[in-house]
């Protein structure tokens, strides 16, 4: 939206005049009307073309014209959107568990920084010290908000994701129930999130699912179960029970070359030198 110029507020200025008529004459006697858009000018800017509509939509129930600021309030959305310092509160300090493990909440940009300042004193867990804390934020969270509204913001929730898997579902779930998200948003927060009951029935579930795979594959190859307590019978091959014939080199020692020819082993040298020997002699 452009920025609220002089002439947006001469635009305001006169549907104030037709609505209020000398109401709004006698409000602004001895005001000149530059001086009254250019203040308009300075304190209007932040707000939305929603936000205008909103302050022109209670002007029409209004019977006394608005103040400057006043008119700004009535632009402003409802002070009930955010939430006052005290409720903020009790939702910040749940992020910290009493063991100080991080927890999820739902929140607004300014009860996160407000409770930023004073964290650590949460995390001590001391009565004392969890007092002095929640002043710092609530003083804190105020100030922040006062500057929000004066941009014309309004408060909008994040999600601050802590270890503990199944609180984050439930304070996503109770955030949806109290308006602080939308559906669509919680289920684009929850899409990939299980609770811990779920992970362990999926994990049964796969390993179920492994078991029939692995019996349908034994069924099909007819794999029989080994009982290794029974002594293993294993069928003779014709070739292993073949006996060998032993020849001794030394009675008959061409025979012996031959066989050593026939399974491509060489002759032991203790003999090939008793060949040599036997060749010279000769």
């Amino acid at each position: 939206m452009p920025s609220f110029d002089l002439d947006a507020a001469m635009r305001l200025i006169s549907k104030m005049r037709i609505n209020y008529g000398k109401k709004f004459a006698d409000q602004w006697v001895g005001v000149e009307v530059q001086e009254l858009a250019q203040e308009m000018v300075e304190q209007y800017q932040g707000l939305s073309t929603e936000d205008f509509l909103r302050g022109i939509a209670r002007m029409k129930r209004e019977e006394w014209p608005p103040t400057i600021p006043a008119f700004r309030s009535w632009c402003e959305p409802e002070s009930e959107e955010w939430l006052g310092a005290h409720e903020a509160w009790s939702i910040a300090e749940k992020s910290i568990g009493f063991d100080g493990e991080e927890l999820t909440v739902v929140w607004t940009e300014q009860m996160a920084q407000a409770f930023s300042r004073c964290e650590d004193l949460v995390k001590t867990g001391d009565k004392y010290q969890r007092a002095e804390a929640k002043k710092i934020f609530c003083d804190a969270y105020d100030r922040l908000v006062t500057q929000a509204k004066d941009k014309g913001l309004k408060p909008i929730y994040t999600t601050s994701l802590g270890t503990d898997r199944d609180q984050q579902i439930t304070a996503i779930q109770q955030a949806t129930v109290d308006g602080f998200l939308t559906q669509p948003d919680a289920s684009a927060l929850l899409e990939h999130k299980q609770t811990k009951q779920e992970q362990l029935s999926e994990a049964k579930r796969y390993q179920t699912t492994a078991q029939e795979a692995i019996a349908r594959i034994k069924e099909q190859l007819k794999i029989k179960p080994i009982n290794k307590m029974t002594e293993e019978v294993k069928e003779v091959q014709p070739w292993e029970s073949a006996e060998v014939e032993h020849v001794d080199p030394f009675d008959n020692f061409d025979e012996y070359k031959q066989l050593l020819k026939i399974d491509g082993k060489p002759l032991p040298y203790a003999l090939a030198h008793m060949e040599r020997a036997k060749g010279e002699a000769a």
